[in-house]
């Protein structure tokens, strides 16, 4: 018997995609039940044994070469390893993060009780299954053009899901920005019953949107930072004069930040001055396409920026946070300081390409009641927003000088050393080899696969078919033909130098290079844990400039 499937809705073509572009996501719009019938035996040719990441056959009946062995498929395919989709793309700007945190995800979490399958939506929300190969092309722009003729397209978002019913246990989005943390992906995968890490639809809706999830911490008794809506080609100069008023704010100079409502990693983030040039900037994030609701916030003048990672640990669908030590962002100026950087902002630049002038500092520089401030807060956040799995909480620590009292009132994030104020929720936190939610796990003791396996693990509690899988301890390798080659090596050699770096722009790449080297390497049974004893240490030279 065919079952009922709703998701006519978000056909790339139709519906979903209008809203996408007038970047408006109203719950209704995935909710809305269309019910049309899901063929248990589909055109596709992709069937169960088949469907897996591999050599991709371009042709008018969709077909996937697995380029796995025999033994792995087999495996794979008899219950004992955990099958997980990896999704990632996405037609925002973030697509290229999320290829990064993709390809981090591959190479942490790959193991013989754990097999992963890769996905790719590209702008139009175009479905692809992908090899690993393609997952570790550069960017989105050195594969997005080749799609058609070396990755197994879907015809539609309801030929993808059908797909996933039948070839993943459980999905893990990687989806930065929209159609990933603003509930699409999440939607799509309810209606088909289909397992997946991370936060509900209908709650990432209501805490993906920068300006609605203000009013959220707001209703629970939070302190928010003060903040005024622009929407669509609604220029409300007398409205904005007004509350620049309202906050003391000089409208002709006063400082404040304007920003996208519904967009990550800082993309569109800009210091404004004064009603006019708030305007202006806010008309660019428009006119640009990066979001039709804009937010103009104060600027924290004085304040220190942080961001904690946080981990449900509880068991099935009891929720029990724990956030991890939290990092403070330090803008940093070195030398002669351009004009333009009395305006520093954690930025696009600041956080993703080359860079002196930020410092991470885990734990925070911030007195002991403050670092207990910020992790109380984001724990309950977690749980009062309705969050699964994991999250980064994004905020700003003011000290006492700051006066923040004119809008802090008696609400959470009072202390006595100063004022903890949360504002961004980031549902699938960034999962770069160098990001801060690798970064805070390192602090208690976790890999890079520790955390990540974690992560899955605790999502597989919530559906009882899953609950066989044990995934949490470190992956066993699958030992490689050239083993006894590989331990002959090492009984020579006590060291292993991973040397990068450097003085030219390339410097940054270099960097994921080596870093990769450098975890993969000390992953590995056949090198280190094997022969322990052999070993001292991985030394890592960095030459900068």
């Amino acid at each position: 018997m065919a079952s009922s499937f709703s998701i006519n809705s978000i056909n790339p073509n139709t519906k979903y995609l209008s809203h996408l572009r007038n970047y408006s996501f109203p719950a209704s719009v995935l909710r809305r039940t269309i019910n049309f019938p899901v063929k248990k035996s589909s055109n596709l040719s992709c069937k169960r044994r088949s469907c897996r990441v591999g050599i991709v056959r371009a042709s008018s009946s969709t077909e996937v070469v697995d380029d796995r062995g025999s033994a792995d498929v087999e495996r794979a395919h008899n219950g004992k390893v955990l099958r997980v989709g990896l999704i990632c793309g996405g037609p925002s700007a973030e697509r290229g993060i999320s290829l990064n945190s993709a390809r981090s995800v591959l190479d942490h979490i790959q193991g013989d009780d754990l097999d992963v399958s890769c996905y790719y939506i590209d702008s139009n929300l175009n479905a692809y299954a992908i090899s690993t190969a393609q997952v570790y092309s550069n960017t989105p722009a050195d594969f997005d053009f080749k799609l058609e003729s070396l990755a197994q397209g879907f015809r539609s978002l309801s030929d993808f899901t059908e797909h996933l019913a039948s070839s993943v246990d459980i999905v893990f989005p990687v989806i930065h920005g929209r159609f990933g943390e603003d509930g699409g992906v999440q939607e799509l995968l309810e209606r088909s019953n289909i397992p997946f890490v991370g936060t509900g639809s209908t709650h990432c809706q209501k805490a993906f949107d920068k300006y609605d999830a203000s009013l959220e911490l707001d209703r629970q008794g939070f302190v928010t930072v003060p903040n005024f809506l622009i929407q669509g080609s609604e220029m409300d100069e007398s409205g904005l004069s007004k509350w620049f008023d309202q906050n003391l704010l000089d409208t002709k100079l006063g400082k404040v930040v304007v920003k996208p409502t519904r967009a990550g990693s800082s993309i569109g983030v800009s210091v404004a001055y004064g009603v006019t040039d708030s305007l202006q900037k806010a008309n660019t994030i428009i006119s640009e396409g990066i979001d039709d609701k804009v937010l103009v916030e104060i600027f924290l003048e004085g304040g220190s920026e942080f961001t904690a990672i946080v981990l449900d640990v509880g068991s099935g669908f009891g929720c029990q946070p724990v956030v991890l030590l939290p990092t403070e962002v330090e803008l940093q100026s070195h030398g002669t300081v351009d004009v333009r950087e009395k305006d520093a902002i954690f930025n696009y630049r600041r956080k993703y390409l080359p860079t002196r002038q930020v410092a991470y500092h885990t734990p925070p520089r911030f007195s002991v009641d403050v670092i207990s401030k910020i992790r109380e807060g984001a724990s309950l956040l977690f749980q009062r927003l309705g969050l699964r799995d994991f999250a980064r909480i994004d905020g700003w620590f003011l000290p006492p000088s700051m006066k923040a009292s004119s809008f802090a009132g008696n609400k959470f994030g009072r202390t006595n050393s100063g004022t903890v104020i949360f504002t961004d929720i980031n549902l699938i936190s960034g999962m770069e080899q160098t990001s801060f939610l690798f970064q805070q796990a390192s602090k208690v003791g976790f890999s890079h696969s520790n955390i990540l396996r974690t992560i899955i693990q605790h999502a597989c509690l919530r559906f009882p078919a899953l609950l066989s899988h044990n995934i949490i301890s470190s992956p066993s390798r699958r030992r490689s033909k050239s083993a006894s080659v590989t331990e002959a090596f090492i009984k020579q050699h006590k060291k292993v130098y991973v040397i990068f770096g450097g003085d030219t722009s390339e410097r940054q790449v270099s960097l994921m290079s080596g870093t990769n080297v450098w975890l993969n390497l000390r992953a590995s049974d056949d090198m280190f844990t094997n022969l322990s004893w052999q070993y001292h240490d991985v030394a890592i030279l960095l030459f900068a400039a």
